[in-house]
């Protein structure tokens, strides 16, 4: 029983995927990949910094601290990251 209803799934699978690309010339998949082709990747380090300026940001306004106590807290903040991610935030600095 269970090799037959295997089976069944099976055909009723292929019988699908036949049928999807015998009516679109296009399947989902290609159409999935031509979207995803348009849109344009954020990078490690942008996303890095708006996670960073949504903090300062966050800090900023519930503590009310000065920019001074800001860049300080900053620098502690990048110190704690691993060491992978402040290389990143560096490079981005150098090329900005």
């Amino acid at each position: 029983m269970n090799a037959h209803v295997a089976i069944v799934f099976s055909r009723y699978m292929m019988l699908s995927v036949a049928q999807r690309e015998n009516e679109d010339d296009k399947t989902i998949c290609e159409l999935c990949f031509c979207l995803l082709d348009e849109m344009e990747d954020i990078t490690f380090s942008r996303s890095m910094c708006i996670i960073i300026d949504a903090l300062m940001d966050a800090v900023m306004e519930y503590f009310h601290i000065t920019e001074a106590q800001l860049e300080e807290f900053t620098a502690s903040f990048i110190q704690r990251l691993p060491k992978y991610m402040q290389e990143a935030l560096e490079r981005k600095e150098i090329a900005a």
